[in-house]
């Protein structure tokens, strides 16, 4: 399956990483992180590729993997591995452009697959909103899971979050997805988005009842 080959592929990179010296660290993540600034001056173009295999920590990689782990199985089996891994890849290569775009003067290097994930959580989160995922660990409709993920998202984008993650890459993945959903079943998705919505105005409503909103 194209999920474990991917978690396999991340888990690889992550403890070649681990065994190297601080300065061969720093030159491998020089040459195959994101770099927005080098990007817009045509300068590593692969990097849109090979950043999604590099973590920042082990930490990074297990989030990363628990979540891919939680929804990628799910969403390959519903709509096969060709399209699943182009949709994986594209999300992830989105992401890292509209990232790059939005912060072009930036030197500071992107890592993780979050982006590509991201993609997937909005395939599972529309085409199949009931089937339960693990992708937060714990067991969760994926409905819940992709309202929660977009409104934590959409808020540190709204609330100029200038910290070490970059929100708008996740959020440019998940709306790929969206769309890429969309494109594979309309009515499906249609339906999916209407689930949300409803989910959306019930948690928001009842944030407003126990005070927390």
């Amino acid at each position: 399956m194209i999920t474990y080959l991917l978690l396999s592929a991340s888990a690889l990179v992550q403890l070649y990483v681990s065994a190297l010296t601080v300065p061969d660290v720093q030159a491998l993540y020089a040459r195959y992180a994101l770099h927005p600034v080098l990007l817009f001056q045509g300068v590593g173009l692969e990097t849109l590729f090979t950043y999604m295999f590099l973590h920042g920590s082990w930490l990074h990689f297990l989030v990363n993997s628990i979540a891919l782990w939680g929804a990628g199985g799910i969403v390959e089996r519903d709509i096969g591995s060709p399209l699943y891994a182009a949709i994986y890849v594209v999300s992830g290569v989105v992401a890292g452009l509209v990232h790059g775009f939005m912060h072009m003067s930036s030197g500071i290097p992107v890592v993780g697959a979050s982006g590509a994930i991201f993609g997937v959580i909005a395939l599972l989160f529309l085409l199949m909103p009931f089937k339960i995922t693990f992708a937060l660990i714990v067991p969760l409709p994926s409905v819940i899971v992709g309202v929660m993920l977009s409104a934590v998202e959409f808020s540190a984008i709204w609330l100029s979050d200038e910290g070490l993650v970059a929100h708008d890459a996740h959020l440019a993945g998940f709306v790929f997805g969206c769309i890429c959903a969309f494109a594979i079943d309309r009515r499906r998705a249609s339906k999916g988005l209407i689930v949300a919505a409803t989910v959306f105005i019930i948690l928001y409503y009842l944030g407003i009842y126990f005070g927390l909103v």
